[in-house]
């Protein structure tokens, strides 16, 4: 016969049991849901290098002028560009260092001045 108690005790271990059992439902639901989006597809290292060279050019664009007379370097921009990227494509880097280290490799391969590395034929993206 089932006293107070046992009745007590045994609302307890279910309330414990469906407890455990809607956390663990959370935690699924959010697992699946950081999954999908880990495995959305990323661009290719192409596109990654199209879009840094447009934060690059676009911000050396805006600096023209400051660029010119020395107000502005070169490393400044590159701070700039690789802020704009991040805001632009967060789902590429998770920060800004790693478009700041593309855009200065881009740079160290194509050229410093904005002329060498904006007009080239390559940098044009198909959106």
């Amino acid at each position: 016969m089932k006293t107070a108690k046992n009745k007590r005790e045994s609302k307890v271990a279910f309330g414990s049991v469906r407890c455990k059992w809607l956390s663990s439902s959370f935690a699924a639901a959010l697992l699946v849901t950081f999954a999908g989006a880990a495995s959305a597809e990323l661009p290719n290292s192409s596109t990654i290098n199209k879009l840094a060279r447009k934060a690059y050019c676009s911000e050396a664009k805006l600096e023209s002028s400051e660029l010119e007379n020395g107000r502005v370097s070169y490393k400044q921009v590159v701070e700039r560009a690789s802020n704009r990227a991040l805001i632009e494509h967060p789902n590429v880097y998770r920060d800004s260092y790693a478009w700041k280290v593309k855009i200065v490799a881009l740079l160290d391969q194509d050229g410093d001045e904005p002329s060498q590395l904006c007009n080239r034929k390559s940098f044009e993206l198909n959106d």
